[in-house]
């Protein structure tokens, strides 16, 4: 899987009619309607099926303003690429030389249904007509750009948002890309199948408005959305892994910025009686709602989902207790840090230092040889280098000279 990549290209401008004529030999039927104007998105659109040969390409079919240039180097058209009558994509899929496949709307789900993007896939076909047309993969490069920092305002909205370079920004994409960079070079695997073309893109929120980065910082795709089960069936150069996290990581990330420490193996979660499951919920709860009622509410509907947590569910209501009598224990608990509970924003902001260091533990190991999948607020390492993961985990800081927090 990989997502549309608009920094592809071979650096040639295509010809019409060297496209057309090309196609017809593939059939006669070929759409003879080109524009000038919809050749740099064809090109970029074959350089994706031919990087990503076999692989099923994400994307979005709805009509939406193209990419701001600071993701979109090239000013590539999105409506030249998804117009169902003129869309240079839908051509080929006419052509059956692209495999498509559309997405399913969040708000249009029907009963049973997933959400899912909109995705595309090559065909021997196209793949040789890429060829005929001088697009091979030795050939392909990215542009110059940024490809692994994203700004966009809160949700829902996913509207890119520009902002102005600064260390922070530069230290992120310079991470990330040596990071991919050393990905790349292993082979990573599950059942077989092997996670190529790795191109991590983070996502942060522009929740002041302001085109700051305190908030988000997550990644997704590829190992990270598999199930629990099957992670644990990842390989790593034909080594077996294993998972390794921060004990209670939002709280002591919050007491390693206060009391300015290393990451500690503590756990700040437990609450003497009460089961800790329910306890942490209750603490993560409190730190994303901005009242004790809000925080109760939400905390009853997380333990009413009977797919995730129908045995817990099931403990509570044989033994109920006082939701709010456990949040008093949990600011009792926590008295230098009580005021930052009923605070939403400082929880989004506490996630975002999370997500922060462990993208610099992963880094770290990566520079020591060791290869670190990054799952959230975890690492996915070879079984056989738990022991020095833990050592870089504790020893590898948040450097407040780069990083903001709001508390």
């Amino acid at each position: 899987m990989a997502y549309l990549n608009l920094y592809l290209t071979t650096g040639q401008t295509l010809n019409k009619e060297d496209v057309i004529s090309t196609g017809q030999m593939f059939n006669r039927k070929f759409p003879t309607k080109w524009t000038d104007a919809s050749m740099p998105t064809f090109e970029n659109l074959l350089c994706n099926l031919v990087k990503y040969e076999n692989q099923s390409v994400l994307y979005e079919q709805r009509a939406k303003p193209n990419v701001i240039p600071r993701y979109n180097p090239m000013g590539l058209g999105h409506k030249k690429l998804i117009d169902k009558n003129s869309g240079v994509l839908w051509k080929l899929v006419r052509m059956k030389l692209v495999k498509q496949k559309m997405g399913i709307n969040p708000y249009f789900l029907k009963e049973d249904e997933e959400p899912a993007t909109s995705e595309f896939k090559s065909t021997k076909g196209v793949i040789e007509f890429a060829k005929l047309l001088g697009i091979t993969k030795e050939k392909i490069y990215e542009v110059e750009g940024t490809h692994h920092v994203i700004l966009k305002k809160p949700k829902p909205s996913q509207t890119v948002v520009n902002y102005k370079d600064s260390k922070l920004t530069q230290h992120l994409e310079d991470l990330m890309s040596e990071y991919c960079n050393f990905l790349a070079k292993i082979n990573i695997k599950v059942d077989g199948e092997r996670f190529k073309n790795i191109k991590l893109r983070r996502t942060f929120r522009d929740m002041d408005g302001d085109a700051s980065f305190k908030y988000g910082g997550r990644s997704g795709g590829y190992w990270m959305e598999l199930e629990e089960p099957k992670r644990k069936r990842i390989t790593l150069d034909q080594k077996k892994v294993v998972s390794l996290d921060y004990k209670s990581s939002q709280m002591n990330v919050i007491y390693a910025w206060k009391d300015n420490h290393n990451m500690l193996d503590v756990d700040q979660y437990s609450i003497q009686g009460y089961n800790r499951k329910l306890s942490k919920q209750m603490h993560i709860m409190m730190l994303n709602n901005s009242t004790s009622k809000k925080s109760a509410f939400a905390f009853m509907g997380w333990l009413q989902n009977e797919r995730k947590n129908y045995y817990l569910n099931k403990e509570f209501q044989k033994n109920p207790f006082d939701l709010y009598a456990l949040q008093k224990k949990i600011r009792q608990k926590h008295p230098t840090i009580a005021h930052i509970f009923y605070q939403p924003k400082i929880g989004l902001n506490v996630q975002y230092l999370e997500s922060c260091l462990i993208f610099e533990v992963a880094l770290q190991l990566c520079r020591r040889g060791i290869p670190a999948l990054t799952v959230h607020d975890e690492i996915i390492v070879p079984r056989n280098d738990e022991g020095e993961a833990r050592e870089v985990m504790y020893s590898t800081y948040i450097d407040k000279k780069l990083y903001k927090a709001l508390f």
